[in-house]
């Protein structure tokens, strides 16, 4: 006689994988949303960007020393998110609620480059036009490629590696190279941050801010819907933004994209930029405003 199944029985998911989910709780929502407070605040450390001011290069400092201690942090960042990759995962399905799952699979919906890209795409020619002319399509272009160059290079790292998902049940240091349907970095991630780093390339900045929050939402979302890491999310929106960011100044600069200063007519009172913050005592986002 078949027993009833327990609130820790195995399911498939409807990529066909095998996970645990944990039942909904009543009131789970507001649970939900409290538990996540605390990863928005690791993940975007708003009162440490703040303190930190942006200080010209010491001369007395040699390049090599501070590229190494750079590259220092980033890996002690890296080795504290793996760190953290369990029990974040464990905070996340011990909160599981239908208002959190709804607003994840908007998440999952945003980073997934099938159903966004074309409108994404379409809607930023057309704006382009309206707003900057032909200067407005080759800005588009530029983001473009970029987007795709960030994307792309994810992809390339996340089936090199080969890290298994959460829900595959198989720990965190599990790796599988080249076996497809890998974890590290989070492609949906990588995707979303690889948009928002080439609106802020190519805009005067300010645009850039619905999708940086999109682009952090989707991160959270692949977390509480047990799709990937708390690492997975953090090497997947660093390479996006890194590598989105950069491909797009490049190819704007290879197309013949002008400056924002030089377009006609009167010009912005100050360019908003966001920028991931990696310095010797703070790191979180900073914002600034350049006359």
């Amino acid at each position: 006689m078949a027993s009833e199944p327990t609130a820790s029985q195995a399911f498939m998911t409807r990529s066909g994988h095998r996970g645990v989910r944990r039942p909904i709780r009543r009131n789970g929502a507001p649970r939900g949303a409290a538990a996540v407070l605390p990863l928005v605040w690791l993940l975007c450390p708003f009162h440490l960007a703040a303190q930190a001011v942006e200080a010209p290069p010491d001369p007395r400092t040699p390049g090599p020393s501070r590229i190494g201690r750079d590259v220092a942090l980033a890996a002690g960042v890296l080795g504290g998110a793996f760190l953290l990759d369990e029990h974040v995962r464990s905070l996340a399905l011990d909160h599981q609620g239908t208002l959190g799952r709804d607003l994840a699979e908007g998440g999952h919906t945003y980073g997934d480059w099938k159903r966004t890209a074309p409108i994404l795409a379409g809607g930023g020619v057309l704006l382009g036009v309206a707003l900057d002319g032909e200067r407005g399509v080759r800005r588009a272009t530029s983001a473009f490629f970029g987007v795709f160059a960030g994307s792309m290079s994810n992809t390339v790292l996340n089936w090199t590696l080969g890290r298994s998902r959460p829900r595959d049940e198989r720990g965190v240091l599990h790796f599988a190279p080249f076996r497809g349907n890998a974890s590290l970095g989070s492609g949906h991630t990588a995707y979303a941050f690889a948009i928002a780093a080439a609106v802020d390339e190519v805009t005067d900045g300010a645009w850039a801010i619905p999708f940086y929050a999109a682009a952090a939402g989707t991160g959270l979302a692949r977390i509480y819907g047990d799709r990937h890491w708390l690492s997975d999310v953090v090497v997947g929106g660093f390479i996006g933004w890194w590598v989105g960011g950069r491909a797009t100044a490049a190819a704007a600069n290879w197309i013949g994209v002008e400056p924002s200063s030089a377009s006609p007519g009167p010009s912005p009172s100050a360019r908003f930029r966001i920028r991931p913050l990696l310095a010797g005592n703070a790191l979180g986002l900073q914002v600034r405003f350049q006359e």
